[in-house]
């Protein structure tokens, strides 16, 4: 029977703990220092999980991996940046006149005649958008800007866009070869390894690949709605829904919401049908798109969906919410294969992947 620790043992232990202690708090010191490395990293990790498929399926048909790998980041790069140039210039003219219209659809809304008049009395809400204008808006979002400042912020963009399709490109090429030397290392255990890194990727690349698509179904189908009740400003709201939804939980209500006020301009019949069309859509989105879309990835309970946004959001803004879910699934693949191997049960919420 041993006794209590003698006055260097205890000595040594607390030295012990303090270093720990004093490396972790180190280690996260340095990650701060280094926190835009870190989202350029995680950024094109998630891209390079993303894509991989595409990837692999150009090597398996004999073109090298490094060759697919940069045409397929490059692709990626190319149609988003079609897409931003095609819809730039009717975006900014849209936009501008919405910001510019918001005093006139608050009056047609709220005052006299208007579907809300009943509210103006007690909020007094044309009083309070009246000053609204769109250099006042866009000064609240991007800050006072010179001319210069403008520059160096494009040139940064242009930096930071750069920097993660290098980074993506280089981990699709040295991925495989890293993980393939990591697994041998392992040995016996590599095998399982392996197993939990795939269901990994297919997690996060499911997820980031049905975001994305259910986002464009988002943006196409408000946008044809209100085309077609003839609601002004279709375009930049349109992408303002697709953006929107891109948030778990409360994107898609929000998007909705904004279409509907503007709605209300026009009409009680237009802003009703409008209402009734995001009904239907988020009906059919979480009944059938969304599990035909995320029929590959890990479910998350939303009360995690919830504390992991809101996480991300205090971390990293809206890059941050939109890397907090694929992380959080990843780590959730992790830990149901670790509580597997001892015996226990698997976490809740989770199901299982197809092969």
């Amino acid at each position: 029977m041993t006794g209590p620790p003698s006055r260097s043992e205890v000595a040594v232990r607390t030295m012990i703990v303090v270093a720990v202690v004093g490396g972790m708090v180190l280690l996260a010191l340095l990650v701060w220092d280094l926190r835009r490395l870190v989202v350029w990293l995680l950024i094109a990790l998630v891209l390079a999980v993303t894509v991989e498929p595409g990837v692999s399926w150009l090597h398996r048909r004999g073109l090298p991996r490094w060759l697919g790998a940069t045409l397929i980041t490059l692709a990626t790069v190319a149609v988003v940046a079609a897409i931003v140039a095609a819809v730039a210039v009717p975006l900014a003219t849209q936009s501008r006149q919405l910001l510019s219209g918001v005093p006139r659809l608050t009056h047609e809304a709220f005052g006299p005649g208007g579907s809300l008049a009943f509210l103006e009395q007690r909020f007094h809400i044309q009083e309070r958008v009246g000053t609204i204008t769109p250099g006042r808006v866009f000064r609240f979002v991007a800050g006072p800007r010179s001319v210069s400042s403008m520059f160096s912020q494009a040139a940064a963009l242009f930096s930071a866009v750069f920097t993660v399709a290098a980074i993506t490109i280089m981990l699709l090429i040295e991925g495989p070869r890293a993980w393939s030397r990591f697994m041998a290392a392992l040995g016996r255990r590599g095998a399982r390894v392996d197993v939990v890194g795939k269901r990994m990727q297919r997690s996060v690349g499911g997820y980031m690949a049905g975001n994305l698509l259910i986002s464009v179904a988002a943006t196409v189908g408000s946008f044809a709605a209100m085309s077609i009740l003839r609601v002004p400003y279709a375009l930049p709201l349109a992408l303002a829904v697709g953006l929107f939804d891109l948030i778990p939980l409360i994107g898609a209500s929000l998007g909705a919401v904004l279409c509907v006020l503007v709605a209300l301009s026009v009409g009680w019949p237009q802003a009703l049908a409008l209402l009734i069309y995001f009904v239907i859509y988020q009906r059919a989105e979480n009944a059938w798109l969304g599990p035909v879309i995320y029929a590959r990835t890990v479910v998350l309970s939303p009360l995690i969906v919830l504390l992991v946004s809101l996480a991300g959001a205090i971390l990293g803004g809206v890059v941050g919410v939109l890397l907090a879910i694929p992380i959080a699934g990843a780590a959730q693949v992790a830990i149901g294969e670790i509580l597997r191997a001892r015996g226990d049960a698997s976490l809740p919420g989770e199901t299982p992947t197809s092969g």
